[in-house]
């Protein structure tokens, strides 16, 4: 199997082989619909303020965003005012609100001057438990507010909770209900606790491709790790709008990470979702510094160890041939190449590092090198720094 090199990367040719293609069921377009500002806060401890939720709002329309949920503007007066400044920023990015199915949330959002809302309602009997409530009076309260906002000139989807957990014949019977009676312009297939597997997002957005006329969500949470697996199995079903928020901010273990679902998507599948891929690193650190929330350095796509180097064996081969060990380019998503030195280094990376800083050694003098940076990464249990490296290179000079 011979495989095509591409300029910027290098993915498995297996990935569009018809035996694997096979059954795959891909709109022609997905979009993203960002919820880092509603989802995303609600990461224990996360707050944003109005101004940095606007700086949020104006990297996301940047970076191609299609959609931005602004908020939930019935939770306080400030999160009000940070949705209707968002909603009067003219950004290209459509601006939506989200409501429960309550008509004094739906006149929050009308307040807040956004022109589509999600309204969400619980639909398992573990919701219902919880809330005292039961499935003729949430597929009421759906309706009445569903119309609610329609009558008021908002676009809108309906968003069952926790449907992963509910009745698949009561799913159909509120969905129906809010499509027909509540004339619901949208449908969103929810994961709210991350309990399905990717074939069973798969199976419902099936179904309801099936059932519904109208534009359908996927919207995941990753408790055990495969949230960006079920979106991607829900978008293989059909759905053509994707949930997602920065860095895979949410509450638990967070909800789906705009740059795994966008790389994924593109290099993996093919798609391309309209952004600006190499805004995707940018836009990580802005949120990580506006949310307190650093990011591991194994984080995909993101993480600052994706394009850094330290086994020797690696070092040489990107030093040949960068195809060798990367997927591809950082200059894709803004991010950048970097070797670093420790335990686990090796010729080829003192070669380099000596070079990087214009130093000039004799050739004898690099294995004597070596071995003092790897006994001092070893020592040290981590990496070892430019200064450090400079002054082993000082002592062997005797300097």
């Amino acid at each position: 199997m011979v495989i095509h090199l591409e300029e910027k990367w290098w993915v498995s040719p297996f990935n569009s082989i018809d035996e694997v293609r096979r059954g795959m069921n891909l709109p022609e377009k997905v979009g993203f619909y960002d919820v880092t500002l509603r989802d995303g806060e609600q990461t224990p401890g996360v707050v944003f303020k109005k101004e940095e939720k606007v700086k949020i709002a104006k990297a996301l329309d940047g970076l191609g965003v299609q959609r931005i949920e602004a908020g939930m503007p019935v939770v306080s007066p400030e999160d009000k005012a940070a949705v209707k400044a968002i909603a009067n920023l003219g950004l290209s990015a459509e601006v939506w609100g989200f409501c429960r199915c309550i008509k004094t949330d739906v006149d929050a959002c009308l307040e807040a001057d956004v022109d589509a809302v999600v309204c969400e309602i619980a639909t398992s009997e573990l919701k219902f438990k919880a809330y005292g409530m039961d499935r003729e009076k949430a597929l009421t309260r759906a309706v009445e507010t569903l119309k609610y906002a329609k009558d008021h000139g908002l676009h809108t989807a309906f968003f069952s909770v926790d449907m992963t957990r509910a009745d698949l014949d009561f799913l159909k019977t509120i969905n129906t209900a809010a499509v027909n009676e509540g004339k619901a312009d949208e449908l969103i297939v929810v994961d709210t606790l991350g309990v399905a597997l990717p074939e069973a997002m798969y199976y419902l957005t099936k179904k309801f491709k099936e059932w519904f006329k109208v534009p359908i969500h996927i919207h995941c949470h990753n408790d055990f790790g495969l949230s960006t697996a079920c979106e991607l199995a829900a978008i293989k079903a059909g759905a053509e709008w994707a949930h997602v928020t920065i860095n895979g901010l949410g509450e638990k273990a967070g909800n789906t990470d705009l740059s795994e679902l966008a790389l994924s998507l593109y290099l993996l599948y093919g798609i391309d979702v309209g952004l600006k891929y190499d805004k995707l690193v940018q836009t990580s650190k802005l949120v990580e510094r506006l949310s307190g929330v650093r990011m591991p350095p194994f984080k995909p796509v993101v993480g600052e160890n994706v394009f850094k180097r330290e086994s020797g064996v690696t070092v040489m081969q990107l030093i040949s041939y960068p195809p060798a060990v990367e997927s591809f380019v950082p200059e894709l998503v803004g991010g950048k190449r970097e070797i670093v030195l420790g335990k686990k280094s090796g010729r080829h990376s003192i070669e380099w590092k000596l070079k990087n800083l214009g130093i000039t050694v004799p050739e004898e003098q690099i294995e004597p090198i070596l071995g003092k940076v790897k006994a001092l990464g070893e020592s040290k249990k981590g990496l070892v720094s430019d200064e450090e490296f400079k002054s082993i290179v000082n002592q062997l000079r005797g300097k």
